[in-house]
């Protein structure tokens, strides 16, 4: 399954955590696509619906050859330990399957940080801007600015206006899952770890990243650049 611009469908948490349970508990892509065919069938009556949003969920948690595998392996693998708040996890293969989903995380952290809300029409005229005036732009950004609104990370202050929901992460692996995959997506060559506290890709995401647990974790490399102490991606 190719990667896709964009969300043909909102998509809900609850959602996202059934399919990752399929997915650990062993069952098949046919399996897991007849599963959800049946879970998803109580909220949603259309077929082409429900086919567009399995789909989209399969491709974010079953897929298994792609790019991306090893960091969907290490979300399979940190999932069932946590207690709660899975979200970080779905978050981190959001932005590495669908390209507009980054976009859209990052036009918002960047707005927020200096807004306290932003409109529909301003995150469409952004968009424009660096896809070229597609309408096609316009159905993935209601889905996925709908999707942010169930996952509880954006609240609407009024028709067509968005506000920001924090929430804190305090488990090292998960945050170190973050921060591989924003290296994953190679918008920068490097990262200082200053930068690493306030990435407008993890907009609604509160968490501390400590020298000690980068030196720790073999996925990247720690050099230094103009006399700073920076972050990349290990060379494989």
């Amino acid at each position: 399954m190719a990667k896709m611009i964009g969300l043909a469908r909102p998509l809900k948490t609850e959602w996202m955590d059934k399919t990752a349970d399929l997915v650990l508990e062993g069952k098949s892509t046919e399996d897991i696509k007849a599963e959800l065919n049946g879970y998803l069938s109580f909220e949603i009556e259309s077929q082409t619906s429900l086919r567009k949003t399995r789909d989209s969920l399969i491709n974010l948690w079953a897929l298994r050859s792609d790019e991306f595998t090893n960091v969907r392996e290490s979300a399979l693998s940190l999932y069932p330990k946590l207690k709660s708040d899975k979200l970080p996890l779905h978050w981190c293969l959001l932005l590495l399957k669908y390209p507009v989903f980054s976009d859209i995380c990052a036009l918002i952290g960047k707005i927020t940080n200096i807004e306290e809300s932003f409109t529909t029409a301003w995150m469409r005229e952004k968009l424009y801007e660096s896809w070229g005036e597609r309408t096609s732009l316009d159905v993935p950004v209601k889905n996925i600015l709908r999707s942010l609104v169930d996952f509880g990370t954006l609240e609407k202050a009024k028709v067509g206006v968005y506000k920001t929901k924090e929430r804190s992460i305090g488990d090292e692996k998960v945050i170190r899952l973050l921060i591989i995959t924003l290296l994953k997506l190679k918008k920068k060559p490097y990262y200082e770890i200053s930068e690493f506290s306030r990435v407008p890709l993890f907009f609604p995401f509160k968490y501390d990243v400590t020298l000690e647990w980068l030196h720790s974790t073999p996925e990247i490399t720690i050099g230094t650049f103009g006399g700073k102490m920076v972050v990349s991606a290990k060379e494989i």
